[in-house]
């Protein structure tokens, strides 16, 4: 594979995973991962050292746990739960939860003769018997129920354990500033406490910290749509940073938490749908996903697939006749690409069949569906198209980047000053500093009336 070929796959598979703004997490690590970057660098440069600290260990750690915590801790899960009872977790719950849906990929399974879905076929047809391990227990629970039960509890204990590892990170961050100030003052203080013999008094690590419980608030329901899910986790750092917010930033972190799930999940897909209408305006659609557009066989999938759409935006069983495709077909790699179907490979990449246990969107397929044509009856300007699909996806980004990185700390920063007299510096920081020198020097004079 040559550089240029490698070079336009990673394009491809960047774009690909940027551009989806519906159920991906993707855009939004990107976007919190860059805007991170430049939220440090703004309060470098306009805000103060102890700034710079707190959001570096806050926005990278929460940043990391937010966005890798649920998928590596449901991953171990994949692989420690479902193995113990003998579950496969491809075998998506969607399909469970509807019985025509489920009835449909039953008969799809039972009719197609396929040796690499024979695995499939005996899962889907043993939903019914009771699951070996916990009927040796006298906990007879059928196959669906166990499955229905380990989603429960993968969803569940991801979410929270991700949850809790985000308070820790927001709980260190400010213990770790206020430790610092505080071993600041003493040691730039220390001869003249000494002097009054006050260490051993006011010296704050001679005291026991009292760390604070964590308690999780209700999650919500079970939710397919990382997105979603993801979405828990950033409503636990708002009400962290809300409620151990210090006197006199909770406005600033208001604001931030604003900022973030506004350009987050709030108007990314409307941006999205902003350029996409402009595109249609001229004649360039950009619906389809950036691997179906970038594909160097695109123009010869589209031709290839003409009536098949046709056929399959009058079907009245979508799912059944999408899983009753030739695997090999062009349509099918362009619902791949799409993201809608999976399809099972050998180590050569050989295609072998359509995965039943991916659960098909049938609204999506149909939105698709019209991408396709549209896409098909403007291929004349598949360049135009290509350029404008990477703007409308790196422009979504960088301006979710803008507005969190740089517009929203110099806010912030032009807040402490209009409410602090000029004064750039954190005003709960600046505050705990003030509370040490009444504190810790006050016994110097003995004859001074202090008034709490």
């Amino acid at each position: 594979m040559s550089i240029t070929s490698i070079s336009n796959k990673i394009l491809t598979y960047t774009l690909s995973g940027l551009g989806n703004n519906t159920d991906s997490i993707i855009p939004l690590m990107a976007k919190d991962a860059v805007s991170n970057f430049a939220i440090v660098d703004t309060y470098r440069k306009n805000g103060t050292s102890h700034d710079v600290r707190e959001k570096a260990i806050e926005e990278f750690g929460t940043g990391a746990i937010w966005a890798l915590g649920i998928p590596v801790l449901k991953g171990i899960l994949n692989k420690t739960l479902y193995p113990l009872f003998n579950l496969n977790p491809k075998l998506d719950l969607r399909i469970l939860n509807n019985k025509e849906t489920l009835d449909t990929v039953k008969e799809s399974l039972n009719s197609n003769t396929s040796e690499y879905l024979a695995s499939q076929k005996d899962i889907i047809n043993s939903l019914g018997d009771k699951g070996k391990l916990l009927n040796k227990i006298s906990l007879p629970f059928t196959n669906k129920q166990l499955y229905k039960a380990a989603f429960i509890t993968k969803f569940a204990v991801s979410t929270a354990l991700a949850a809790l590892a985000l308070n820790k990170v927001i709980k260190y961050k400010q213990k770790t500033t206020e430790k610092k100030i505080e071993k600041d003052y003493y040691k730039n203080n220390a001869s003249r406490i000494l002097l009054n013999g006050s260490i051993k008094k006011h010296n704050p690590y001679n005291k026991k910290n009292n760390d604070i419980s964590f308690k999780s608030s209700k999650l919500a329901s079970i939710m397919f749509n990382p997105m979603k899910n993801t979405a828990i986790l950033d409503g636990v750092i708002a009400t962290t940073r809300l409620k151990d917010g210090r006197k006199g930033e909770r406005k600033e972190i208001a604001l931030k938490e604003l900022f973030q799930i506004f350009f987050i999940y709030c108007i990314a897909k409307p941006v999205q749908n902003v350029f996409e209408a402009i595109g249609n305006k001229f004649n360039t659609p950009i619906e389809a996903d950036a691997k179906v557009i970038f594909d160097k066989n695109v123009k010869e999938n589209l031709e290839n697939s003409k009536d098949i759409i046709q056929s399959l935006k009058n079907s009245k069983n979508l799912t059944k006749d999408v899983l009753s495709l030739d695997p090999k077909s062009s349509i099918a790699k362009l619902l791949e690409q799409n993201g809608l179907i999976n399809l099972i490979k050998d180590k050569n990449k050989n295609i072998l069949a359509i995965d039943n246990f991916k659960y098909i969107d049938e609204e999506k397929v149909k939105d698709s569906l019209n991408a396709f044509e549209k896409l098909s009856n403007n291929i004349s300007g598949i360049r135009k198209i290509k350029a404008y699909k990477a703007l409308a996806v790196l422009g979504n980004v960088a301006i979710a980047v803008w507005a969190m990185g740089v517009l929203q700390p110099k806010l912030n920063i032009w807040m402490r000053k209009k409410l602090n007299n000029g004064d750039n510096s954190n005003p709960a920081i600046k505050e705990k500093e003030k509370t040490m020198g009444v504190n810790a020097l006050y016994p110097l004079n003995p004859l001074k009336n202090h008034k709490a």
